[in-house]
Protein backbone atom coordinates (compact mmCIF):
# COMPACT_ATOMS: atom_id res chain seq x y z
CA UNK A 1 0.00 0.00 0.00
CA UNK A 2 1.31 3.44 -0.91
CA UNK A 3 1.18 6.27 1.61
CA UNK A 4 0.09 9.56 0.12
CA UNK A 5 1.68 12.92 0.93
CA UNK A 6 -1.53 14.01 2.64
CA UNK A 7 -1.49 10.92 4.86
CA UNK A 8 2.13 11.59 5.82
CA UNK A 9 1.26 15.21 6.64
CA UNK A 10 -1.65 14.12 8.84
CA UNK A 11 0.56 11.60 10.62
CA UNK A 12 3.23 14.28 11.25
CA UNK A 13 0.52 16.66 12.54
CA UNK A 14 -0.78 13.99 14.94
CA UNK A 15 2.75 13.30 16.19
CA UNK A 16 3.34 17.02 16.71
CA UNK A 17 0.01 17.29 18.57
CA UNK A 18 1.03 14.43 20.87
CA UNK A 19 4.46 16.04 21.36
CA UNK A 20 2.82 19.37 22.29
CA UNK A 21 0.70 17.54 24.86
CA UNK A 22 3.67 15.56 26.23
CA UNK A 23 5.86 18.66 26.57
CA UNK A 24 3.07 20.60 28.29
CA UNK A 25 2.35 17.69 30.63
CA UNK A 26 6.05 17.30 31.53
CA UNK A 27 6.28 21.04 32.19
CA UNK A 28 3.15 20.98 34.39
CA UNK A 29 4.42 17.92 36.27
CA UNK A 30 7.66 19.80 36.96
CA UNK A 31 5.65 22.66 38.47
CA UNK A 32 3.61 20.34 40.66
CA UNK A 33 6.66 18.42 41.87
CA UNK A 34 8.58 21.67 42.42
CA UNK A 35 5.74 22.91 44.62
CA UNK A 36 5.45 19.80 46.78
CA UNK A 37 9.02 18.50 47.01
CA UNK A 38 11.43 19.80 49.59
CA UNK A 39 14.66 17.91 48.97
CA UNK A 40 17.54 17.86 51.44
CA UNK A 41 20.44 20.23 50.80
CA UNK A 42 22.64 17.53 49.21
CA UNK A 43 19.91 16.60 46.70
CA UNK A 44 19.33 20.30 46.01
CA UNK A 45 23.06 20.81 45.33
CA UNK A 46 23.21 17.78 43.01
CA UNK A 47 20.06 19.02 41.23
CA UNK A 48 21.68 22.43 40.77
CA UNK A 49 24.72 20.80 39.16
CA UNK A 50 22.49 18.69 36.89
CA UNK A 51 20.48 21.82 36.06
CA UNK A 52 23.60 23.73 35.00
CA UNK A 53 25.00 20.76 33.06
CA UNK A 54 21.64 20.33 31.30
CA UNK A 55 21.64 24.01 30.43
CA UNK A 56 25.09 23.70 28.86
CA UNK A 57 24.03 20.64 26.86
CA UNK A 58 20.60 21.92 25.77
CA UNK A 59 21.44 25.54 25.02
CA UNK A 60 24.78 24.57 23.51
CA UNK A 61 23.07 22.21 21.07
CA UNK A 62 20.44 24.84 20.23
CA UNK A 63 23.18 27.38 19.53
CA UNK A 64 24.96 24.92 17.24
CA UNK A 65 21.80 24.27 15.23
CA UNK A 66 20.95 27.95 14.99
CA UNK A 67 24.55 28.84 14.07
CA UNK A 68 24.30 26.37 11.19
CA UNK A 69 20.95 27.89 10.24
CA UNK A 70 22.54 31.36 10.20
CA UNK A 71 25.36 30.05 8.01
CA UNK A 72 22.82 28.61 5.58
CA UNK A 73 20.69 31.78 5.61
CA UNK A 74 23.73 33.87 4.71
CA UNK A 75 24.92 31.50 1.99
CA UNK A 76 27.96 30.18 3.88
CA UNK A 77 26.73 26.58 4.01
CA UNK A 78 24.20 24.27 2.41
CA UNK A 79 20.81 23.10 3.51
CA UNK A 80 22.33 19.62 3.68
CA UNK A 81 24.84 20.81 6.29
CA UNK A 82 22.07 22.47 8.28
CA UNK A 83 19.99 19.32 8.15
CA UNK A 84 22.97 17.26 9.33
CA UNK A 85 23.58 19.64 12.24
CA UNK A 86 19.90 19.41 13.20
CA UNK A 87 19.89 15.61 13.08
CA UNK A 88 23.11 15.47 15.11
CA UNK A 89 22.18 18.01 17.77
CA UNK A 90 18.47 17.43 18.29
CA UNK A 91 18.99 14.64 20.84
CA UNK A 92 21.26 16.79 23.08
CA UNK A 93 18.66 19.58 22.89
CA UNK A 94 15.91 17.34 24.25
CA UNK A 95 18.21 15.62 26.76
CA UNK A 96 19.24 19.04 28.06
CA UNK A 97 15.64 20.21 28.26
CA UNK A 98 14.58 17.01 30.03
CA UNK A 99 17.43 17.41 32.50
CA UNK A 100 16.37 21.00 33.14
CA UNK A 101 12.81 19.93 33.88
CA UNK A 102 13.73 17.02 36.17
CA UNK A 103 16.40 18.94 38.08
CA UNK A 104 14.26 22.09 38.20
CA UNK A 105 11.60 20.22 40.13
CA UNK A 106 14.22 19.50 42.81
CA UNK A 107 15.36 23.12 43.12
CA UNK A 108 12.33 24.24 45.14
CA UNK A 109 11.31 27.05 42.81
CA UNK A 110 9.40 29.94 44.36
CA UNK A 111 6.20 29.70 42.35
CA UNK A 112 4.93 32.93 43.88
CA UNK A 113 7.78 35.04 42.45
CA UNK A 114 6.92 36.80 39.17
CA UNK A 115 10.46 36.29 37.84
CA UNK A 116 10.22 32.54 38.44
CA UNK A 117 6.86 32.42 36.70
CA UNK A 118 8.34 34.32 33.75
CA UNK A 119 11.23 31.84 33.61
CA UNK A 120 8.86 28.89 33.72
CA UNK A 121 6.77 30.49 30.98
CA UNK A 122 9.92 30.93 28.88
CA UNK A 123 10.76 27.25 29.38
CA UNK A 124 7.28 26.26 28.20
CA UNK A 125 7.59 28.57 25.16
CA UNK A 126 11.00 27.22 24.18
CA UNK A 127 9.74 23.65 24.60
CA UNK A 128 6.65 24.20 22.47
CA UNK A 129 8.75 26.08 19.92
CA UNK A 130 11.04 23.05 19.77
CA UNK A 131 8.07 20.89 18.85
CA UNK A 132 6.91 23.46 16.28
CA UNK A 133 10.36 23.42 14.72
CA UNK A 134 9.85 19.80 13.75
CA UNK A 135 7.57 21.06 10.98
CA UNK A 136 10.34 23.26 9.60
CA UNK A 137 12.98 20.55 9.91
CA UNK A 138 10.80 18.11 8.02
CA UNK A 139 10.37 20.80 5.35
CA UNK A 140 14.17 21.12 5.19
CA UNK A 141 14.46 17.41 4.46
CA UNK A 142 12.39 17.83 1.31
CA UNK A 143 14.50 20.67 -0.10
CA UNK A 144 17.06 19.97 -2.82
CA UNK A 145 20.64 19.77 -1.49
CA UNK A 146 21.54 23.07 -3.12
CA UNK A 147 18.46 25.02 -2.02
CA UNK A 148 19.24 28.44 -0.63
CA UNK A 149 17.46 30.36 2.08
CA UNK A 150 16.75 33.15 -0.41
CA UNK A 151 14.93 30.73 -2.70
CA UNK A 152 12.37 29.82 -0.04
CA UNK A 153 8.87 31.26 -0.14
CA UNK A 154 8.44 34.31 2.09
CA UNK A 155 6.22 32.39 4.54
CA UNK A 156 8.87 29.70 5.04
CA UNK A 157 11.62 32.29 5.55
CA UNK A 158 9.47 34.09 8.10
CA UNK A 159 8.73 30.81 9.89
CA UNK A 160 12.40 29.87 10.14
CA UNK A 161 13.46 33.29 11.38
CA UNK A 162 10.53 33.65 13.80
CA UNK A 163 11.24 30.23 15.32
CA UNK A 164 14.92 31.08 15.77
CA UNK A 165 14.11 34.44 17.40
CA UNK A 166 11.52 32.87 19.71
CA UNK A 167 14.00 30.14 20.62
CA UNK A 168 16.78 32.56 21.50
CA UNK A 169 14.51 34.94 23.42
CA UNK A 170 13.00 32.11 25.45
CA UNK A 171 16.31 30.37 26.21
CA UNK A 172 18.10 33.56 27.21
CA UNK A 173 15.15 34.81 29.26
CA UNK A 174 15.23 31.56 31.24
CA UNK A 175 19.02 31.71 31.61
CA UNK A 176 19.07 35.32 32.80
CA UNK A 177 16.24 34.86 35.28
CA UNK A 178 17.86 31.67 36.55
CA UNK A 179 21.12 33.55 37.04
CA UNK A 180 19.35 36.37 38.89
CA UNK A 181 17.42 33.92 41.08
CA UNK A 182 20.54 32.02 42.14
CA UNK A 183 22.64 35.11 42.79
CA UNK A 184 20.24 36.46 45.45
Amino acid sequence: MTTTIRQKQRRRQRRRGMAYAAVTLAWALTLVLGAILSPPELVHDIALFVHLASLVVGLGAVLMIEWNAALWATGWSTVRELRQADRTMILPVWIGLGGLLVSGALLSPDLTAPATLLKLGAVLVLSLNGVALTKWTSDLARLPARATFRSLPRRAKFGFVASAVISQLAWWTAVLIGLLNTSR
